[in-house]
């Protein structure tokens, strides 16, 4: 008797684990479908709360990991104080690590750690960013191995090519300085990988604004003119919380280059 009430007993409490497993899974499906409901609403420091709400119960959630970097990366970009933006990317940063460490194989963590990079670059001095380029590409290069379809990483990456190919004569003459030098970027690579994300994401203020921006940068204002034109004309949704800004700076760039 006390063998099969010991076995009985045991029976019990591997099925209360299992249970409470459940439940704890079915509160962290259900915390992360309220995440999925507020970033539609463009209520991203509800979403940031709620992923970070995942990650007490479950330290390794994936979606939780990656997508609390971004928001950090993206809420902390806004601050005017550069104290609170270092605060915010730097949690970004930290957060992108863990996802990098746990998931190496899968894309997000790349893209969110090119983010987080890419936003404390606007943080330090030349030399420093410099070496940042090269860090980004490298992340960025691995998340689209990893995700040929994922329009952000291609728009990351058009930016990146824009941005390095029309370096400044400040950041070039630094760039000697260090034995790496500046990263290769091309204007041709810029435009074909922001053609690229907006192939596949159509309906992309954004990315259609700094393929502009990008014409602007490289001397090209006649077709900068063309895509803003395109852009205002198309009437596209807004999805995101600075798609509003956006269109208002796409306005007020074509006002300048006619």
């Amino acid at each position: 008797m006390n063998a099969i009430r010991c076995l009985f007993v045991a029976s019990c409490f591997l099925l209360s684990l299992q249970t409470g497993t459940a439940h704890a899974d079915s509160d962290i499906t259900q915390l992360l479908e309220k995440a999925d409901r507020f970033m539609v609403q463009m209520d991203e420091k509800q979403a940031l709360q709620t992923y970070l709400a995942v990650l007490e119960a479950d330290a390794s959630n994936y979606e939780a990991l990656w997508n609390a970097s971004l928001l950090y990366a993206t809420i902390g970009f806004r601050f005017e104080n550069k104290s609170s933006q270092k605060e915010y990317f730097e949690k970004a940063k930290a957060l992108a690590g863990k996802s990098l460490a746990r998931y190496p194989d899968k894309g997000h963590p790349y893209f969110v750690m090119a983010i987080a990079k890419g936003r404390m670059a606007d943080l330090v001095g030349v030399q420093r960013r410099i070496q940042l380029g090269h860090e980004i590409e490298a992340y960025i290069e691995q998340a689209i191995e990893r995700m040929p379809d994922h329009a952000p990483s291609w728009h990351l990456y058009g930016i990146w090519q824009s941005e390095v190919a029309n370096v400044s004569r400040v950041e070039r003459a630094a760039a000697r300085l260090i034995s790496r030098g500046l990263p290769g970027g091309s204007n041709e690579k810029a435009e074909k990988f922001l053609k690229k994300a907006i192939e596949l994401d159509p309906e992309s203020i954004m990315i259609r604004l700094d393929l502009a921006h990008h014409f602007v940068r490289s001397g090209q204002q006649e077709r900068a003119i063309a895509v803003l034109e395109k852009l205002l004309e198309l009437d596209l949704p807004i999805t995101w919380k600075d798609d509003p800004e956006h269109l208002n700076t796409a306005r007020s760039l074509l006002k300048d280059l006619r």
